[in-house]
């Protein structure tokens, strides 16, 4: 089961918990502020980002300095973060199993689609790549390793949640429902579709739902052992890319990648 907290929405965070330590939480938001290809950001939009006092803000980006989390630049009174960071991130990456299994059929996949194709876990309610593979097709969309991309109207989102034991899908749209009260019926209806493709072919679509010139494909896969869920995605501009392509020739595909990601983890 999905453990609450980890949903961690700002508002949804519990401070009357007495095993939470305020401090250390509103520290972690401070590093969360920075966006990738952004840039370096001042305590002004950091307060904005992070909705703390801007006094706050200040003496928790003056210690993250201090421990070697954050740099400033001077000449913009703004910033950014070190490489201490990259080295938190990097112990996940490092040994996560599902992504050192897909690496490898990722680069495959991509040569044989010319599409680029990407692996991501859930944080909040969005999917963040933790591994990216770029196609030869100059349509594809060119995120890194470290986007984030909303988990409601991405294929690789969708793939995601119909991944999820039911229990646990139905408390994540619920808190999607509440976050995205307005767009809820249409998310709701396409997702709806999405599901009824992935439990009848293995993947699910988004056309042009999180960006009206993107069409993808999705699928994901659990490693039983841990419980851990990794979705992939594969796709490229709407203006080259087709569903007939991402159904009939990408979509077999990644849903075999998958598939035999599954069997590698039950292997190892």
């Amino acid at each position: 089961m999905i453990d609450p907290k980890a949903i961690l929405d700002g508002s949804d965070v519990t401070e009357n918990d007495r095993h939470f330590v305020t401090s250390l939480a509103r520290g972690l938001e401070i590093l969360r502020a920075f966006r990738p290809g952004e840039g370096p950001i001042g305590n002004n939009e950091i307060a904005k980002r992070t909705n703390l006092p801007k006094s706050t803000v200040s003496r928790l980006t003056s210690t993250l300095l201090q421990l070697g989390y954050l740099i400033y630049r001077p000449g913009l009174s703004k910033y950014e973060p070190s490489p201490a960071v990259l080295s938190l991130g990097y112990t996940f990456l490092a040994n996560n199993k599902l992504r050192l299994l897909s690496r490898p059929l990722m680069r495959d996949l991509a040569k044989q689609v010319g599409l680029g194709v990407a692996m991501g876990t859930r944080d909040r309610l969005n999917m963040l790549y933790v591994e990216t593979v770029r196609g030869a097709d100059e349509s594809t969309l060119r995120l890194e390793t470290g986007s984030f991309l909303p988990i409601a109207t991405t294929a690789i989102g969708r793939a995601f949640l119909c991944k999820l034991p039911e229990a646990d899908r139905d408390f994540l749209l619920d808190h999607i429902r509440k976050r995205f009260e307005p767009d809820w019926p249409e998310i709701k209806k396409e997702f709806e579709e999405a599901q009824r493709d992935f439990e009848q072919f293995g993947y699910c679509l988004s056309m042009g739902a999180w960006q009206s010139t993107f069409h993808a494909i999705g699928t994901a896969a659990r490693d039983n052992s841990s419980g851990d869920i990794a979705a992939y995605n594969c796709g490229g501009s709407s203006y080259s890319v087709t569903e007939e392509k991402l159904r009939e020739e990408a979509g077999p595909r990644l849903v075999g990648l998958a598939r035999s990601v599954e069997v590698m983890c039950g292997l190892t």
